[in-house]
């Protein structure tokens, strides 16, 4: 049977902070997804970890309970590919790692906790399919913001490209649950709520071009409800458009009662109506950094974009590609921030490329690690922003304390210290910063390195010298055959300075050998 026609049925399951989600798809491929299924159970797993620091042993085992009986479902419709995702409640408790465990031992679910920013790029990637005109709305600029129940994460789109984003600890339930304890000392606790976001969100970067941004998208598991509200409907098509003048309308009402009023007047469990005010309250204050007349609401959620990547994967999608892109230009956007060479950096990125895959059957490693070393290269001189003497070290620094959606920790763990290292020092086993990364991930950063210092090298001056280079693989030699017709003296001399650590990774030593030199 092939592609075209083979069926398979695929889970995602999104273990969050106040609820469960499981969906179920049929996939005939990459065009034509059938839902199946579509579950949701309450838990208390943000409320234990939000105000205690972990999760109580029984929120744990109503919790495996619960994910025993999704197991049990997608055996009934013989489900072997899936994935299950744990974010900020698990993900920030004490005992996560006993978390975990237990779900695999007594479910048998091998569980992801993701950081805010994979959590996010799940989420987005399944916008496409769920908001009109999306090509549209991104060349106009948008901001879009994700409220959930521990973090916000807010991403900005310029000249169709992502431009940047950023992530703050204050979701919805989050901000219930730290100012709780001061709630009853207030006659007018919602304003106090308002005062204590606008201090998180004032000075954030996005804030710096309020009104540029023609276009809002609002993501996160309150928005559904807040557009039913404001539309005064249930209609699925009615919901992804919100007007701007319906949304103040539903937020002064808010404002204006007690708290209990939204769970009466709406007839909203309390715990959701709890968190419905704080939610609506991010989104207004992020709204008015707009021109935008009304909000896109997509209505998607987690749990659809752990199902587009597993789809993406499979398939090799368009929508994979251009994600991929996006992340690439939110590294450029980063790199202009802390005024980077353009040139150089583009110099150093074309020749790393160049030599990972000249050597790919030499260092053995795959698109992955080809796509975080060209991340590596746009941003491995940043640090020069700081300090230009010992920039290596402010780039490590800076790009650990940046977001870069689509990267987990770990990765951006490789990247930092990829750049770390691309300079004068190599990784050695007593660097704090190198041992902590996995035995497998020193490997990957040490042949990473290997190939970005020699890159590096062929710029030294940063005056592009070298117009074209061809690597031949002899048996104990790299040979680099260059093309220029200027001095490279500063570039010979450094290249065989970092030749030293190449030939130490990979046991070949590589040579420049220079094929002419015109008009010296």
């Amino acid at each position: 049977m092939n592609q075209k026609t083979k069926r398979e049925a695929m889970a995602g399951i999104d273990i969050g902070s106040h609820a469960l989600r499981m969906k179920i798809v049929e996939v005939h491929n990459e065009e034509k997804v059938k839902i199946l299924e579509m579950l949701r159970h309450p838990i208390s797993l943000g409320r234990d970890t939000f105000t205690m620091g972990k999760v109580r042993f029984e929120t744990v085992d109503e919790t495996c309970e619960i994910l025993k009986g999704f197991k049990k479902l997608m055996n009934d419709y013989h489900i072997e590919t899936y994935r299950a995702v744990a974010t900020s409640a698990i993900r920030e408790a004490q005992n996560r790692d006993y978390i975990v465990d237990q779900i695999k031992l007594k479910t048998g679910l091998k569980i992801d906790v993701i950081d805010n920013t994979e959590e996010r790029f799940l989420t987005y990637k399944s916008i496409r399919e769920n908001l009109p005109y999306h090509q549209k709305i991104r060349s106009e600029g948008a901001m879009i913001v994700d409220v959930g129940s521990g973090s916000v994460e807010i991403s900005v789109y310029k000249n169709n490209h992502l431009a940047l984003t950023q992530n703050i600890k204050l979701g919805s339930l989050r901000l219930r649950e730290v100012l709780s304890s001061i709630e009853n000392r207030t006659l007018n606790f919602p304003r106090l709520l308002e005062e204590y976001i606008s201090s998180n969100i004032d000075r954030l970067d996005v804030s710096e071009e309020k009104g540029s941004y023609k276009n809002f998208i609002a993501l996160g598991g309150e928005i559904r409800i807040i557009s039913q509200l404001c539309n005064k409907t249930s209609d699925y098509h009615k919901l992804k458009y919100i007007k701007k003048e319906d949304f103040i309308r539903v937020y002064k009402e808010l404002m204006e009662q007690p708290g209990y009023y939204a769970a009466k007047q709406y007839g909203l469990a309390q715990e959701r109506a709890e968190i419905l005010l704080p939610s609506m309250m991010i989104f207004k204050k992020f709204f008015n950094m707009t021109s935008a007349k009304g909000i896109h609401a997509p209505l998607v959620s987690l749990r659809d974009g752990i199902i587009s990547d597993i789809i993406d994967t499979k398939f090799n999608t368009q929508r994979k590609a251009d994600f991929m892109e996006d992340i690439l230009c939110s590294a450029r956007y980063l790199a202009v921030k802390y005024k980077y060479d353009e040139k150089h950096g583009r110099e150093v990125e074309e020749k790393a490329l160049l030599i990972f895959d000249a050597l790919k059957r030499m260092h053995g490693l795959g698109e992955r690690q080809r796509f975080l070393l060209q991340l590596a290269a746009i941003l491995h001189d940043i640090g020069k922003f700081v300090n230009p003497l010992e920039h290596y070290i402010y780039s490590y620094h800076i790009i650990l304390a940046s977001n870069l959606m689509g990267l987990s920790r770990e990765e951006m763990e490789i990247i930092a210290n990829i750049s770390r290292y691309h300079s004068k020092v190599v990784p050695r086993a007593d660097h704090d910063n190198f041992r902590k990364l996995s035995e497998e991930n020193r490997v990957v950063v040490s042949k990473l390195v290997a190939i970005i210092r020699l890159a590096d090298a062929l710029d030294r001056s940063h005056r592009q010298k070298i117009k074209t280079v061809q690597i031949v693989w002899e048996e104990k030699e790299i040979l680099f055959r260059v093309d220029t017709e200027e001095d490279i003296l500063l570039e010979e001399w450094t290249f065989e300075t970092k030749a030293e650590f190449f030939k130490e990774v990979f046991g070949v030593t590589p040579i420049m050998k220079i094929k002419r030199k015109m008009g010296i």
